[in-house]
């Protein structure tokens, strides 16, 4: 019997009757069968549309006939189906290797998990335990994000798998908040002791090039103002009198110049290294505690009150 597949407004299904001038749309009509399972004249015949889910499965599936359309989707269901029976067994092999203690080997078999399903949230956790030694080193996941903060963290591992993390590891990300508190507190005292002692130096030292600066700017500026008066003299006379004054002013300008370049990047240097000092980012010292605080945030970011 000769099909025809005819689309509906809402692409779900549409009913055909046979007729002897052809198919007619009878998609309200009840179908009805004859008694040797054939369609007749005069009978419906009724075709379902599966509905996609996105603009590539129309494109795919828009010129297949019924049967080959149900093919399609049955196929990619059965494919479905074995994905994700292997994103099960994969991380359920991940779980094993974890309570074993084999990290390495579990993190192998998660990062291939992860390939396998669009959320994974198991393979996720399962991932981040193998890299944490089960968060027995939790800050090899706070390393990673703690310059993006909590908000890339969720992106990147889902929120469903961030939930889980805080759920069961919130006495581990407690714990580790004070230990960083404890190193934190007599490393920013001795920190601000240096930094101190750097300012008093520094002060010091920035007096004494500014001294050094003015000395030399002010001759200097004098020497080019009169330069240029016995140099435009020389010019407006016809005697050439002024040509030996002009010369020398002209030497000694040069040469207090070239002592203020020296003094100016001097006293620059200064400025530029007493600002430094108020920076954290300058010293070791500083760096470390910039990094104990954004550890901080992201730690407490995930606690569970925080939610």
């Amino acid at each position: 019997m000769e099909e025809r597949m005819v689309d509906d407004e809402y692409g779900r299904g549409i009913r055909l009757k046979k007729t002897k001038d052809g198919y007619v749309d009878v998609t309200d009509a009840s179908l009805q069968e004859g008694e040797d399972g054939e369609y007749e004249e005069g009978e419906e015949i009724a075709f379902e549309y599966p509905v996609f889910d996105s603009d590539e499965d129309d494109e795919e599936l828009a010129g297949l006939s019924p049967e080959e359309a149900v093919k399609l989707i049955r196929k990619r269901e059965e494919e479905e189906e074995k994905r994700k029976a292997e994103y099960a067994q994969v991380c359920q092999e991940g779980d094993a290797l974890l309570a074993s203690g084999s990290f390495k080997a579990a993190e192998l078999k998660f990062e291939r998990a992860l390939g396998l399903d669009e959320e994974a949230t198991d393979a996720c956790v399962g991932y981040w335990r193998a890299k944490t030694a089960d968060f027995a080193n939790p800050d090899a996941l706070i390393e990673e994000y703690a310059d993006e903060g909590i908000e890339n963290l969720e992106y990147d591992l889902g929120i469903r798998a961030v939930d889980r993390i805080k759920r069961d590891y919130a006495q581990t990300f407690q714990r580790r908040i004070k230990e960083l508190e404890e190193e934190e507190t007599p490393l920013c005292a001795e920190f601000e002791e240096k930094q101190e002692k750097r300012r008093a130096l520094l002060s010091v030292r920035l007096k004494k090039t500014t001294a050094v600066f003015c000395a030399v700017a002010i001759p200097t500026i004098a020497l080019l103002i009169v330069t240029l008066i016995v140099g435009l003299k020389n010019f407006t006379t016809l005697g050439g009198e002024y040509i030996t004054p002009t010369i020398a002013f002209g030497v000694a300008f040069f040469l207090f110049f070239v002592a203020f370049i020296f003094v100016t990047n001097r006293w620059i240097n200064a400025f530029r290294i007493r600002r430094a000092n108020e920076r954290l980012d300058t010293t070791e010292e500083g760096k470390r505690l910039l990094q104990i605080r954004a550890y901080k945030e992201l730690y407490e970011c995930l606690l569970p009150h925080q939610e």
